[in-house]
């Protein structure tokens, strides 16, 4: 039935009540309106009833709502029940429509978009009817607060003088409000794709029901909100969405379409002997060696199983992982590299760094955690954008330079390590200079922004207007720098900008989650946004700015999924507090400015840390050498140190993996690129198999999902029996006196997950010995590189869970009792050129003991009664 008479609409809804809905409606008066007040209607039921009437009231939704509501209210009830205020709300579409596909023609029409909550307000009342009473004569005048501005009376309707007016609190009608901003779901993100995201406005029953980090499916109006300000107003406008329904989403990510031809598919590679060296080739195959973390990487895709026990208590079945390397202290440019800023000009990087270095105290060696200007940088998708520059790099020029000519007149002056992009299978990759070949295929921008930044065809400057472009290396040569330093940018999250004309800059190993990971959250430790890494109460960016809501951040957005974090140990301190719930309990909870909530991040983390001196030294503490605290560092069930050693063998693999690689790159893009290649298909494809990776990144996916919804393994006796063997007989080499010990219950619990993960890449419903010893030499691996006392070599659980080693404990106690009988024999102290020559005696050279004095002052468990003499606390 087409829009037309309102009483035929009002009786079509009450024939279409009476035919679907009879229930429903006997429900909802017996528990109006404390414990109920709206009806849902399902889409599909409407269309069935009357396809005319439902597309209209998708087009006409404010209009079909009314008489909907209407005929809620003529409907006859068995019970004397009036639904006066009752409202009719529409079910989540059948078709939602895509955040970043709203456009123009959804205006005014009801549209369901899903995605995650990442910020919410608190639930607060909003006037609907404002009664307005004449201080003359009393007389009320009602006002209907329906718009955004506050509507006053121009007149009393009694007296009919101009006020004045007072607001009458009791004779106003007031309703529940909302404010949420729904976010697109990780899930339906590819290559990286910036989140877009809309604001939702709902009130009455439906608010208070979501917090950050829900999964929904809201359905509203699509409304449009001018921009700029009273004065000046813009011709474009802001959309929102008036919110009908908000359902929390209940289908978990596994729950992705898998078709009857992806489940053959994987069966069969399940049922292959070679599964595991299969899903080892196919992470990041760009990348060589690493196969142990690779493993480590596919074992935490897959996860461990979540047990609930009957007490209700929770066991986490989600695996944490950090991986611990080089920061890239040699990535740099030389002095006259220009860098292209966000207005488009361009700048040598030597003064633009220089003109940042007021900090007093670099963070790092030759690093500056101070800088606040922008340039575009590349994004995952390939677009480019304006992101901030947080950090600036000055270091020591090295022996030698490499210097990067391209087809196109580009020039770079770059370090060794120093990482510029090629084209990858994954999307961009980032390789060192010294592993670049003549031929390679570079990423740069276009040649209508290489002198100025200005763009010839728009005449504009802005970063909008550079577009990506590739550039063969014409030539590349080495040289001695006469300058005495080098520099680099540090861009949060993306890690890229243009120099030269050339984009540089880049980390890897944690983009193959993001892009197989069935729902993944991918950031930096300094946070993207005001919520960081955790959640935050902020304050209010929907209104006035003066009240507060609450944000979600990327641990919360991962929430039933996988959040990789680059730079976790630059992390604001207020994400460190909330890291240790949010790794264990799997919940975050935030008390501030009035908000008490707590909210889900039931993930796993895959962090990346810089050590804290620039290169990871083997012959110290990890604890020592990262800036993280050592219960929060202890919570992670793998640490990996990628290191950089050099190896003649391993060397040559990898110059020819880099380099087949690259030649692979260079076939491809002649082919697609160019129309008269001389290379053949089976030449192409020869190439390319080597670097291919074993198992397509979209099957990887589906893989996934499958597993963690379909297996549940089951431990068998022989594999619980090995792993209790592995714990036992490294915990007996703790027992005497003097031995440290050697591993805690952690470790067995994550063994447990790790072998479970491994028997869901395999399909299987059980756990075998065969998956046990697989993780357990992972396990030993890693304790190995992280759980050694370095003094000692052995195993010492203290080095990860206190960042101390029983060796490193027992010297200190043994110097603080050697100033302790010295301080005995002076009156202002002991004189710590005494406690140096005495150092012997507790096994300390004089160099070793100054260093432990100076963290024991810091830590102040020894002070300074007078310059040059110590005392204990």
């Amino acid at each position: 039935m087409a829009a037309g008479d309102n009483s035929e609409l009002v009786d079509a809804f009450l024939d279409f009540y009476r035919t679907y809905y009879r229930d429903e409606i006997g429900k909802l008066a017996q528990n109006y309106p404390t414990d109920q007040r709206s009806l849902y209607i399902d889409y599909d039921d409407l269309y069935r009833f009357d396809p005319d009437l439902a597309d209209d009231y998708e087009n006409q939704p404010e209009q079909l709502q009314k008489y909907a509501e209407e005929a809620l209210r003529l409907y006859d009830l068995p019970v004397d029940v009036k639904l006066g205020q009752a409202h009719v709300r529409m079910d989540p579409l059948p078709d939602s429509t895509d955040i970043r596909e709203i456009r123009a023609r959804h205006v005014n029409t009801l549209v369901t978009v899903r995605g995650t909550v990442n910020k919410a307000t608190d639930v607060r009342p909003k006037m609907q009817e404002a009664a307005f009473e004449c201080q003359r004569c009393g007389t009320l005048t009602r006002i209907p607060q329906s718009g955004g501005d506050f509507q006053e009376p121009h007149e009393c309707g009694g007296c009919e003088r101009q006020g004045p007016f007072g607001l009458n609190y009791d004779q106003s009608e007031f309703v529940d409000s909302q404010k949420l901003r729904v976010q697109e779901s990780p899930e339906g993100l590819r290559g990286g794709e910036t989140p877009q995201a809309i604001d939702v406005q709902i009130e009455d029953d439906i608010t208070g029901n979501v917090t950050p980090g829900d999964h929904v499916a809201a359905t509203g109006i699509l409304r449009l909100e001018q921009q700029g300000s009273e004065q000046d107003k813009s011709a474009v406008f802001d959309v929102y969405m008036d919110g009908v329904s908000v359902v929390i989403d209940e289908e978990d990510f596994e729950d992705m379409e898998i078709t009857d031809a992806d489940k053959e598919a994987i069966y069969e590679l399940s049922n292959n002997p070679d599964i595991y060296d299969k899903m080892v080739a196919s992470v990041a195959p760009s990348i060589y060696g690493y196969d142990e973390e690779k493993l480590s990487m596919i074992l935490q895709l897959f996860s461990g199983v979540t047990k609930h026990l009957p007490d209700g208590s929770r066991i986490r079945g989600d695996l944490h992982m950090l991986l611990i390397g080089d920061p890239g202290t040699g990535k740099c440019v030389s002095g006259d590299t220009t860098v292209t800023l966000a207005d488009g000009s361009e700048r040598e990087i030597r003064g633009l760094v220089e003109a940042n270095l007021d900090n007093p105290k670099p963070v790092d060696d030759g690093v500056w955690d101070h800088a606040d200007f922008d340039v575009p940088s590349l994004q995952p998708d390939g677009g480019i954008a304006t992101e901030s520059a947080t950090k600036v790099w000055k270091r020591d020029a090295p022996e030698e330079m490499y210097r990067i000519r391209t087809a196109s007149g580009r020039e770079v002056d770059v370090t060794p390590s120093h990482p510029l992009f090629v084209q990858g299978d994954a999307g961009f990759e980032a390789v060192q200079a010294d592993q670049l070949a003549e031929g390679t295929v570079i990423a740069a921008t276009s040649e209508a922004v290489a002198d100025g930044g200005v763009v010839a065809e728009t005449g504009t400057s802005q970063p909008d207007a550079l577009e990506l472009t590739w550039s063969r290396i014409e030539s590349i040569e080495t040289y001695e720098p006469e300058a005495e330093w080098v520099y680099d940018l540090e861009v949060a999250g993306t890690h890229t900008y243009v120099s030269n004309g050339v984009v540089s800059h880049n980390s890897q190993l944690l983009s193959y989650i993001k892009n197989v990971a069935p729902r993944s959250v991918y950031t930096s430790g300094k946070g993207s946004s005001s919520a960081g890494l955790t959640a935050a109460a902020v304050r209010d960016d929907f209104g006035d700015g003066q009240q507060w809501s609450l944000e979600a951040g990327a641990l919360v957005l991962a929430d039933r999924g996988i959040a990789a974090v680059d730079e976790l140990d630059k992390m604001a301190p207020d994400d460190r507090s909330a890291m240790h719930q949010a790794l264990e309990q799997q919940e975050i909870s935030v008390s501030k400015a009035g908000i008490n909530a707590t909210l889900k991040s039931r993930c796993s983390l895959l962090g990346a840390a810089n050590p804290k001196y620039g290169r990871f030294d083997q012959y110290e503490p990890i604890g020592e050498q990262i800036d993280l605290e050592p219960a929060l560092i202890s919570r992670f069930d793998l640490i990996f140190t990628v290191t950089d050693q050099p190896d003649e063998e391993e060397d040559r693999n990898l110059a020819q993996h880099i380099l087949n690689t690259n030649y692979a790159g260079e076939l491809s893009t002649q082919r697609s690129k160019m129309t008269n290649v001389d290379v053949s298909d089976e030449e192409i494809d020869s190439v390319t198999a080597d670097v291919d990776p074993d198992i397509d990144p979209e099957l990887m996916r589906k893989y996934i999902a499958y597993a963690k919804q379909n297996c549940h393994p089951r431990m068998t006796e022989a594999a619980r029996q090995a792993i209790e063997d592995f714990y036992v007989d490294l915990r007996s080499k703790g027992q005497d006196e003097d031995s440290p010990v050697p591993v805690t219950a952690r470790q067995l619990e994550a063994i447990v997950r790790l072998a479970e993960a491994s028997a869901r890449v395999r399909l299987s419903d059980t756990v075998d010995e065969a998956d046990s010893e697989r993780v357990i030499e992972i396990v030993r691996s890693c304790l190995q590189d992280i759980g050694v006392d370095p003094e000692t070599g052995e195993f010492d659980a203290d080095v990860v869970e206190t960042g101390q080693s029983k060796t490193q404990r027992d010297r200190i106690k043994n110097l603080k009792a050697l100033i302790a009988d010295i301080e005995e024999e002076y009156d202002d102290g002991a004189p710590v050129d005494v406690v140096m020559d005495r150092a012997d005696e507790i096994g300390m050279d004089a160099s070793k003991a100054e260093h432990e004095i100076d963290k024991l002052k810091q830590k102040g468990e020894v002070y300074e009664p007078k310059h040059e003499h110590l005392r204990t606390t």
